[in-house]
């Protein structure tokens, strides 16, 4: 009877895989103190302080629930717009770099003002997210 290779051609084959997969891993560690990815700003009572969302910039916010993360772009007081914190391409969590949203998925890029694609291979910008300022508060619309 022939003996089989241990390892088979298809395990074989699925080794460079591998390796890049434990790198990308071993990549994906804690955010150091000082970094361009700020954590989101969190709502677990359905609402963040508008105080606490900066003008003339864009904050992730987790609203809580599912797909809690919002992308809130702010100009000079109540001046709000809203966008879907995932990617219009498959639908991960994006991460916010300084002025832009980056897709850890697939590579996409987003601009954190416009939502609009900076980069594919997503084709479609993010979708608006209805939110209102009530009582020095931003809330969701759902």
């Amino acid at each position: 009877m022939e003996r089989r290779p241990c390892l088979s051609r298809r395990h074989a084959l699925l080794l460079p895989t591998s390796a890049v997969g434990v790198g990308t891993l071993a990549a994906c560690g804690p955010q150091e103190e000082g970094s361009d990815n700020p954590e989101p700003l969190r709502a677990d009572d359905g609402s963040v302080p508008l105080d606490e969302v900066p003008e003339n910039a864009s904050t992730m916010v987790n609203f809580g629930g599912q797909q809690p993360f919002v992308l809130l772009v702010r100009g000079a007081g109540d001046d709000l717009t809203a966008y879907s914190g995932y990617c219009t391409h498959n639908g991960c969590a994006l991460s916010q770099l300084q002025d832009e949203l980056d897709c850890p998925c697939h590579g996409s890029k987003f601009d954190a003002d416009t939502g609009e694609v900076l980069a594919g291979p997503a084709t479609r910008h993010l979708p608006q997210i209805d939110v209102v300022v009530e009582d020095g508060a931003v809330r969701r619309v759902r």
